[in-house]
């Protein structure tokens, strides 16, 4: 007996079933690593940003405006459902590969989400603290990496399903021939 023989009987004692080769079924996820990066890091420090947001917020209303209280409490309720749709539709749609979850993903963060984050962030009438711009720069920056990587994820996601659907029509075209032959009625 070999060495590379007794290596693999010893192997298939100790790992069984290692040597075998075993045909893997099932699809494959495509999902888009950085974007799932992203979203996972923005999940973990969305609770931290809204309690930096409303804390601030309770202090420095006082000092707001009528008009402007409405605003800004809109502005920051919108923000703030907008952000949890929308991880929410980015977990869906890149990890399960789902092109309307994922479009809709991007969808809320660029129409919806950049322009309130350019808001909340570059607003020159509210006196921000040094942690509510650093924590508005963190939220604005991962959304500007999610909104990249995010088309990036789009679009390789829907050209995989369109290449999927190609296959599947292919391999259920049947004419008309095929059916009568399979379905004869003699």
């Amino acid at each position: 007996m070999d060495w590379k023989t007794t290596v693999a009987a010893m192997s298939d004692r100790v790992f069984p079933g290692l040597s075998t080769n075993v045909e893997k079924q099932g699809n494959e996820v495509m999902s888009n690593l950085p974007l799932q990066m992203a979203i996972y890091f923005n999940a973990i420090y969305t609770p931290f940003w809204i309690f930096i947001i409303l804390m601030y917020l309770t202090e420095e209303l006082r000092y707001f405006s009528d008009l402007y209280k409405f605003v800004i409490l809109t502005v920051i309720c919108i923000a703030i459902l907008v952000e949890i749709l929308r991880l929410y539709l980015g977990y869906e749609g890149n990890l399960r590969d789902k092109v309307p979850e994922l479009a809709g993903f991007w969808m809320l963060s660029v129409l919806l989400q950049f322009p309130i984050q350019s808001i909340l962030l570059f607003t020159p009438h509210i006196e921000f603290s040094i942690l509510e711009v650093l924590s508005q720069t963190i939220m604005f920056v991962m959304l500007i990496t999610q909104i990249i990587s995010g088309y990036i994820a789009l679009k390789f996601t829907a050209a995989q399903q369109a290449i999927y659907f190609r296959i599947m029509k292919l391999k259920s075209d049947m004419t008309m021939a095929d059916i009568q032959d399979k379905y004869r009625i003699e």
